[in-house]
């Protein structure tokens, strides 16, 4: 891979990955053999865990097939590589802000497997500019709307702010009654959290994802309308185009080192000028 060429997005947008593409390639077991695809897998994942949010929608696509790849699965493999070649030094980045709140966002893609039909459910959790809690997870059922796979995202992403929120009550920086701001691009989604009414429509939704009407009664969780072209989990859940991937890695606070070093300089200059510096950020 040191003489390949880089890429700027870890996946290609136009490219549905499936279980039938070995079915296709039927001669791909010899060729496949000797091909490391499980344990780059783990490696790419072992990055993602760490301190990469932008590689999880490429290792929740990747890692489901892991025991029997084909060259087509494989190749898309070698284009995360591709893709941490362009990066080598990017990582998460936070910066001082007074005041810092927690944020979240959650999305969904209603329908993206195009074997079964299930959507996949992905949100981040921001603070002091930075992303510090992420997830990309197919659903457990198929939706039949997208406001029902939105809501299922929205539910899974609640139960993580509840937890973030104890977490951060522990460590002194947030109070039991304050609340945690969820960003959502599906106003039906919002509609079905908010109004107890609304409920008829949805009846057959498992009832462990009205956990988050719960959690919105009380106070716990607020949501608010977030357009589709500002929503920060959509690199969670499907791949998307370069322009956008790279717009929200850098809000994601996602950074090279190289940026890192010019960042600092200009805080430093801006501190001896101004006496203050930091990064404009939504949360």
């Amino acid at each position: 891979m040191d003489n390949s060429k880089p890429v700027k997005t870890p996946q290609d947008p136009g490219l549905k990955l499936t279980k039938n593409m070995c079915e296709q390639e039927c001669k791909h077991e010899d060729t496949m053999c000797n091909v490391p695809y499980r344990s780059a897998v783990g490696g790419i994942m072992y990055l993602m865990v760490a301190t990469r949010p932008d590689l999880a929608a490429a290792v929740g696509s990747l890692s489901q097939f892991s025991s029997d790849p084909c060259p087509t699965h494989w190749q898309a493999l070698k284009r995360v590589l591709r893709y941490l070649q362009a990066t080598p030094n990017h990582g998460l980045e936070f910066t001082r802000q007074e005041g810092s709140r927690i944020c979240g966002y959650t999305d969904a893609d209603w329908a993206g497997d195009i074997e079964s039909r299930r959507s996949t459910s992905g949100y981040v959790f921001m603070m002091s500019g930075g992303c510090i809690s992420w997830k990309s997870q197919k659903q457990r059922t198929v939706a039949l709307s997208s406001t029902e796979a939105e809501y299922m995202a929205l539910s899974e992403a609640t139960k993580e702010a509840v937890w973030l929120k104890v977490l951060l009550g522990e460590l002194g920086e947030m109070t039991s009654d304050e609340a945690i701001k969820m960003y959502e691009d599906n106003q039906g989604s919002i509609a079905l959290a908010k109004n107890p009414e609304f409920h008829k429509r949805t009846k057959h939704i498992d009832i462990r994802y009205h956990f988050v009407r719960e959690k919105v009664e009380s106070g716990e969780v607020v949501l608010e309308y977030c357009p589709t072209q500002d929503m920060l989990a959509d690199m969670m859940t499907k791949p998307i185009a370069a322009v956008q991937f790279e717009n929200i890695r850098d809000r994601l606070g996602i950074q090279g080192a190289a940026a890192n070093e010019s960042r600092g300089s200009v805080e430093k200059t801006a501190a001896v000028e101004e006496d203050t510096s930091s990064s404009c950020v939504k949360c």
